[in-house]
């Protein structure tokens, strides 16, 4: 259920976002994640942005069980795979100064949520989207690494989907 304050606050404001052209999504789909194995999105805001990042909504799908962990300020050893962020407003040629990759190396930073996700596996698999986190403002020069640990039995797919505006 979505709070009223959510819905009456942050639900206008991001329409107003997006008829500015500065709200932005990004999303990444793992496909067959090995039980116990992880994966990692890291959704970055580089000290020379000058921005800060409002975070709507952090999704995470699977078609299995896991483990959601999201760590705040990580350490990038090696750059992983860029993303593109995607404009929310199709007209306007913003583009988001969001620094966006999945599967490189990191050092973790400090846990900030621990949840589930939850699902099963074989003729029991359900699958579902956890929305691990509410709004949060991500300043310039800190990031943020959202990990799903696949907990099923067997090799399962998942997704993660940001949703943010900058200014």
């Amino acid at each position: 259920m979505v709070s009223i304050s959510y819905r009456f606050t942050i639900l206008p404001l991001l329409f107003i976002k997006i008829k500015e052209g500065k709200a932005y999504t990004v999303s990444h789909r793992f496909e067959s994640v090995a039980s116990d194995a992880s994966v990692q999105l890291l959704f970055n805001n580089p000290d020379t942005s000058g921005k800060t990042a409002y975070i709507v909504m952090i999704e995470v799908t699977s078609t299995g069980q896991g483990w959601v962990d999201i760590y705040r300020d990580n350490t990038v050893t090696a750059s992983g795979t860029p993303l593109t962020p995607f404009n929310l407003n199709l007209g306007s040629t913003n583009t988001s100064s969001m620094t966006v990759e999945y599967g490189g190396t990191y050092t973790l930073g400090a846990q900030s949520l621990n949840t589930v996700c939850p699902g099963g596996s074989g003729v029991r698999a359900i699958g579902a989207a956890t929305e691990v986190g509410e709004t949060a403002e991500i300043p310039s020069g800190h990031n943020i690494l959202i990990q799903f640990t696949n907990r099923s039995a067997s090799a399962e797919d998942a997704s993660i989907r940001i949703l943010w505006w900058e200014e």
